[in-house]
């Protein structure tokens, strides 16, 4: 009781002391109930070796030690797999750094999250890419919403409309030559990555506007200063940025200083072409469409009583506009550009390979690359007749995946393997895993080889074993639009100019189970974490006209 009396005195006399201590405590044992919780959960389910006190930290930490700094997650995912035997599916308790996972790569299984019972986007995606881009993208977005944006820009990316864009992909590839036999002349080590951003930025910017923005030629501030928020975006993975308020600050303030030029660089594009549509009374063909803007700004237009006095976009219509446009600019360039500069690389030590498209293009198009790049303007129609050329860039897509989704599960989702209810809900990230499928024997025997060949049978790979551009619904929307793209790029360029990676330092052994490509092009295959999946140190590389 002398005790009690002394304690309540104590608090009366120092009040403030004992407030801060009870609310110390109070938190303390709010995190340790968090953290039980979170470990607890993942105690019983599929994983690797589980620590009550790290969960899977360290085990990640042990991944990421194989290989260079700051390497996509999906690599760490599929080492943690074969050195666990983890098949299907399994989680990863990454409490308090980040998210738990749920990583899933049994194809039939993947099917049930995407085709069957679609699960949506998880919000930390949209969450990382919300300072850059802003909130609402197609990429992000769920329900009405995505509805709403996937119906307005679907007509760009069917394959008639796709048939039409062959001229501009022929426009920009020209242009691109030019650019390659500057580099040809003088034998300069040069960024594949860099090059190619600016090939492929100019498609994907014609494409949304239906005009040029010139980065190949006298260069684009739009897409310099994009590339330089994307960078800003990727540093938020590196754990010395993200948790450091200095260098948040400083980022800060340079990316607002950036979306001070590319907000209205971007918003002057869509007020004039939407007052034009206005004032001439033009309501924008579905099926034929100018641009995707012409699409995302026709419900504006295509109203009744809509006239040159009461036009007017509100603001949130302006905001996600904004949002989906630049969305489109960045995950148009992005993505393409990864999977060219990998294809190139492989190429460079797949002479017979080469020699095989050459002899499709040939007897397809034409004998040299002026009569097929005629060819392939008046008679688009045949870039659909090079299955081998399709097989090539498939096989790359299959080696190299540009990343992976991430879906979220409601309250109660379970996923079925092996008569096993397994929970995707909780919060955790549940990510599509293709990377792990791509790499897996039991689908692709020998899946380190380059081997086109695989994708022409004589059996048919199942069309769930190939996870790149997702299934279902949610697919990507411009993967037929990337996949013609590539092979008007393919057959202009394989003809005329060969490629070399500069400065390959092959490892004497492999660094991870799953891969032994290292041993041929070194680090350059473990693939950087940007916003994607993306080549490590710019793809350095030299070219040569061919003979």
């Amino acid at each position: 009781m002398d005790l009690l009396n002394r304690l309540t005195a104590y608090a009366v006399q120092r009040p403030v002391f004992v407030s801060v201590w009870t609310l110390a405590v109070a938190l303390v044992l709010n995190v340790i109930y968090k953290g039980y919780r979170q470990r607890r959960f993942y105690r019983n389910l599929p994983g690797p070796p589980h620590s009550w006190l790290f969960g899977h930290l360290k085990v990640m930490g042990e991944m990421a030690a194989l290989v260079p700094p700051n390497c996509h997650p999906q690599l760490y995912f599929t080492e943690m797999a074969r050195r666990y035997n983890l098949n299907g599916i399994f989680y990863v308790d990454l409490w308090p750094v980040g998210p738990g996972s749920c990583l899933i790569a049994d194809p039939d299984l993947l099917d049930q999250i995407t085709v069957r019972k679609i699960l949506p986007h998880h919000p930390m995606a949209e969450d990382f890419l919300a300072p850059m881009i802003g909130r609402g993208s197609i990429g992000g977005a769920n329900g009405a919403l995505w509805k709403r944006l996937h119906s307005a820009m679907n007509p760009a990316f069917s394959w008639t409309h796709i048939r039409h864009l062959t001229d501009v992909f022929v426009d920009e590839s020209v242009q691109f030559r030019k650019n390659l036999d500057k580099l040809a002349a003088t034998g300069e080590v040069f960024s594949m990555e860099h090059l190619s951003a600016r090939l492929i930025f100019d498609v994907i910017a014609r494409i949304v506007f239906n005009f040029p923005l010139h980065a190949q030629t006298t260069g684009s501030q739009d897409l310099e200063d994009l590339r330089e928020l994307i960078l800003l975006v990727e540093g938020q993975s590196d754990i010395t940025i993200a948790y450091n308020p200095v260098e948040q600050i400083k980022r800060w303030w340079r990316r607002r200083q950036v979306l001070g030029r590319v907000h209205p660089s971007i918003l002057s594009k869509i007020h004039e072409r939407f007052e034009l549509l206005v004032n001439e009374k033009i309501v924008p063909s579905r099926k034929d469409p100018n641009s995707i803007l012409d699409l995302m700004l026709r419900e504006h237009v295509d109203q009744e009583g809509m006239t040159k006095g009461n036009a007017k976009l509100s603001k949130d219509d302006v905001n996600l506009l904004l949002t989906n446009i630049k969305a489109l600019l960045v995950g148009g360039h992005g993505t393409t550009t990864d999977t060219l500069c990998y294809m190139y690389m492989l190429l460079s030590k797949s002479p017979h390979v080469v020699e095989k498209m050459l002899q499709e293009h040939i007897e397809q198009l034409g004998p040299d690359t002026e009569v097929s790049t005629q060819t392939m303007v008046e008679t688009p129609e045949l870039l659909q007749k090079l299955p081998y050329t399709d097989a090539v860039i498939k096989e790359t897509l299959r080696m190299f995946p540009v990343g992976y989704g991430v879906r979220e599960g409601p309250p109660g989702a379970k996923v079925t393997y092996k008569g096993r209810d397994l929970p995707v809900d909780h919060g955790v990230a549940v990510s599509t895993q293709g990377h792990d499928v791509h790499y897996n024997t039991r689908y692709f025997p020998d899946p380190t080889v380059f081997r086109p060949e695989r994708w022409l049978g004589p059996e048919e790979i199942p069309r769930s074993y190939f996870r790149t551009f997702g299934r279902g619904p949610r697919a990507c929307l411009g993967q037929n639009l990337a996949a013609n793209e590539l092979k008007v790029i393919l057959v202009m360029t394989v003809r005329d100019y060969s490629f070399e990676c500069a400065g390959l330092k092959p490892n004497d052994k492999p660094k991870m189970t799953w891969t032994d490509l290292d041993t041929v092009y070194g680090d350059i295959v473990f693939q950087e974490l940007g916003l994607e999946a993306k080549p490590r140190g710019g793809m350095m590389m030299t070219v040569k006209k061919r003979a």
